[in-house]
């Protein structure tokens, strides 16, 4: 598979690494002002999904709304965490010392490769994520540290019930899980920023 386009942006030693993962219809551009107000002395590594939608930048395919494909999903799992491996080695970086960040798509494959693959990747933040129907592994999660919201019943695109069983998947294998929840739909609120900005100071 072809090389992601990704921007990366070396910050201060002391600040968060963050990896960056848009939502459908962005790019690696998206969420760079996001990563600054959560932490403005941060390092980023942002990626573009690689799969076009009507011409939007997706992480993985689907066949409509909430319908995904799956073989898609795990082909493009397996290319993000060896794309984010092999960047991680060029810089010198620990997979272990970034944060995942993503929003809908990008948080959606984020928590997926959480939960289905083996990785010394521990930290997420995931703005408006859902279940993807996978859920196949069982092995231990208390080594992960996740942070979650939701936009409650007025959000479109994420069901109350897709996201409980991703929040409970993540909880039943021992994760360390916050979850803030809202009631404002899917897109993305300063005050959820804040949540996590506070949560990452914990």
């Amino acid at each position: 598979m072809l090389e992601m386009k990704y921007i990366y942006q070396a910050g201060k030693p002391e600040g968060k690494k963050f990896i960056l993962l848009h939502g459908t219809g962005g790019d690696e551009t998206s969420l760079i002002d996001l990563a600054r107000l959560l932490d403005a002395k941060s390092t980023i590594l942002a990626l573009r999904g690689q799969v076009k939608e009507d011409g939007m930048h997706r992480f993985f395919r689907r066949n409509g709304l909430n319908q995904f494909d799956l073989v898609s999903l795990e082909n493009e799992t397996d290319h993000l965490l060896e794309e984010i491996t092999r960047i991680s080695e060029e810089k010198g970086i620990a997979l272990a010392d970034w944060i995942l960040v993503g929003y809908s798509n990008g948080a959606n494959i984020a928590a997926h490769l959480l939960l289905e693959r083996q990785t010394s990747l521990a930290q997420g933040i995931f703005f408006h994520p859902m279940s993807l129907g996978v859920h196949t592994k069982v092995f231990d999660l208390s080594d992960k540290k996740v942070w979650v919201s939701y936009g409650g019943m007025r959000d479109q695109i994420v069901s109350e019930a897709a996201f409980d069983t991703l929040t409970e998947a993540f909880d039943k294998r021992g994760a360390d899980l916050t979850i803030m929840e809202t009631n404002s739909g899917h897109q993305l609120l300063m005050e959820e920023v804040q949540s996590a900005k506070a949560w990452l100071k914990e």
